[in-house]
């Protein structure tokens, strides 16, 4: 199986404009969306503001493929960069003791615990 005809969808595409179409001054082609093969013609469909089918097609592929590749890196950085991102930070309080008196949290969250089963 050839692969190689295959190419990727929304890529842009430059395509040969008709001399009749075109004057001298004129570019010798245009830029477009390639859409979708088409069936039982030789051709691509090709989109810019309206549709149609050409032979003289030239791909441009190459912005796709880098995007997509910095994406890649960018999720795969971030996965990297995730466990790097965890600081540890030391509480020191002003009362000299080195564990804060959460007695009184303890028991308001007892109590709303009991509340809730009760329920």
């Amino acid at each position: 199986m050839d692969y190689s005809i295959l190419r990727i969808f929304s890529c842009s595409t430059y395509s040969l404009v008709d001399s009749q179409k075109r004057n001298k001054l004129e570019s010798k082609s245009k830029k477009y969306n390639f859409i979708r093969f088409t069936k039982g013609v030789k051709g691509f469909k090709l989109w810019d503001p309206e549709t149609f089918t050409s032979r003289d097609v030239v791909f441009n592929e190459e912005p796709m493929l880098q995007e997509r590749s910095k994406t890649e890196d960018k999720v795969k950085g971030r996965a990297q960069d995730s466990s790097a991102d965890i600081q540890i930070k030391r509480v020191e309080f002003s009362n000299g003791s080195k564990k804060p008196d959460r007695s009184n949290e303890m028991e308001t969250n007892k109590r709303l615990l009991r509340s809730n089963l009760d329920r």
